[in-house]
């Protein structure tokens, strides 16, 4: 099969122009970094075309990359995070001042506060507009797992943001 391209170059262009604005913004969501989301999406899509020119198949682009992006974003912030924790051994602080204060708390905010894997599971499901059963997959955990974490997420960001929960949002993350 070494001849054969499983991911060719229409669904490539057709990645690009229906997927990848979408999933760019999700992983910055996460990472908070769009340029570290644009090179880990980037990377995740090269890949996906190498593993094709080896003659891999990739049931579906657009999960394969968002798996890939994924890991690609965990790994760049575990690299920041330490080269951060070595800065401060050092006694540099390079971290800017809030220029709100601490006034005001927005969504993007009470995200970045969350838990990484709730962060990243409530962006796929509501950002994305994965169901469950698709986030499991993406994540490569049970979907139990996707509906206890949506549900510890929306509890804190609804503490975040200084907002009650509703039966109809508990009910939503069951789909």
């Amino acid at each position: 099969m070494r001849g054969c391209t499983l991911v060719d170059e229409w669904q490539i262009r057709e990645f690009l122009v229906t997927a990848y604005p979408r999933l760019v913004a999700a992983v910055a969501l996460m990472s908070g970094s769009r340029p570290a989301a644009e090179d880990a999406v980037q990377e995740a899509l090269l890949r996906a075309w190498e593993r094709s020119e080896r003659g891999e198949r990739i049931d579906s682009l657009p999960a394969w990359v968002t798996a890939v992006a994924l890991n690609l974003a965990r790994s760049g912030l575990r690299r920041v995070l330490a080269e951060r924790r070595a800065r401060a051994r050092l006694g540099f602080d390079d971290r800017a001042p809030d220029p709100d204060g601490g006034a005001r708390v927005d969504v993007e905010r009470a995200l970045a506060r969350l838990p990484h894997r709730q962060r990243v599971v409530v962006v796929l499901r509501y950002y994305l507009g994965m169901d469950t059963r698709q986030t499991a997959e993406a994540l490569r955990i049970h979907e139990g797992t996707v509906k206890s974490t949506l549900a510890k997420a929306r509890a804190n960001l609804a503490r975040a943001l200084g907002v009650e929960e509703d039966e109809e949002a508990t009910d939503d993350a069951a789909r």
